[in-house]
């Protein structure tokens, strides 16, 4: 019994520092490749606490292996769009200034019921209240409310609030974004004429670049002046 207690509490903390090295996501929402790594995180941890006759070693090099694994997989998402859409899916629009986009929820899976109870434990009983209702990657789904339906602040309270959605990002670490393209209503050319304005010539010199529903553009350039 001494050994198996000795073995759990050196997995424990081998696991807490594994994950401590993976980084502070690994901590809050995961994303699927984050969520495999974890059920097998935790297998290959229960293996030689329960059976005494496995080496710790065994242990030891296939999670250390793991997560490096995860980490190069996190790495090549920052840089390859095309692989952290297809590992790890892109942000769904189901409901739009109260509108609900059956095919959205179709295909993602989600019921109209789980729809209105979330949107009901996020305090909009009513979907004509909320602008935006997104499904993230990581299966949260985010809402965004209308300005006639969030609390005033000193900015609507002088005047009659306008209505700016959410931000569509169009450019991101230089790379464009065909997703945030269609959502926002512009074109790329649209885009082009804006960074032109503002001086820019290539999307490779932009870090960000959003346009919300009101028609407001925001540029981050790569330098972050």
């Amino acid at each position: 019994m001494a050994v198996i207690v000795v073995r759990l509490v050196f997995v424990y903390l081998y696991l807490t520092i594994i994950v401590r090295f993976m980084g502070k996501r690994q901590i809050g929402e995961m994303q699927m490749s984050e969520l495999v790594t974890a059920f097998m995180l935790s297998e290959l941890a229960a293996m030689p606490v329960t059976d005494t006759q496995i080496p710790l070693l065994y242990c030891i090099i296939p999670v250390l292996v793991l997560a490096c694994l995860e980490i190069l997989v996190s790495f090549a998402f920052l840089r390859s769009g095309k692989l952290a859409r297809l590992i790890a899916g892109v942000p769904v629009v189901v409901l739009r200034y109260g509108k609900i986009d059956r095919r959205a929820l179709l295909s993602s899976r989600m019921t109209l019921a789980e729809l209105m109870g979330e949107l009901r434990q996020k305090g909009y009983p009513d979907p004509n209240d909320v602008a935006y209702a997104i499904l993230e990657e990581n299966g949260r789904l985010s809402v965004i409310a209308k300005k006639a339906a969030q609390p005033p602040d000193a900015r609507t309270l002088a005047r009659h609030p306008r209505e700016t959605g959410i931000c569509h990002t169009i450019i991101a670490d230089g790379n464009w974004s065909a997703a945030g393209l269609s959502l926002s209503g512009h074109t790329a050319e649209d885009a082009r004429h804006v960074l032109r304005q503002q001086g820019y010539h290539d999307a490779a010199e932009v870090f960000l670049m959003t346009v919300d529903d009101a028609g407001t553009w925001r540029i981050v350039p790569m330098n972050g002046e």
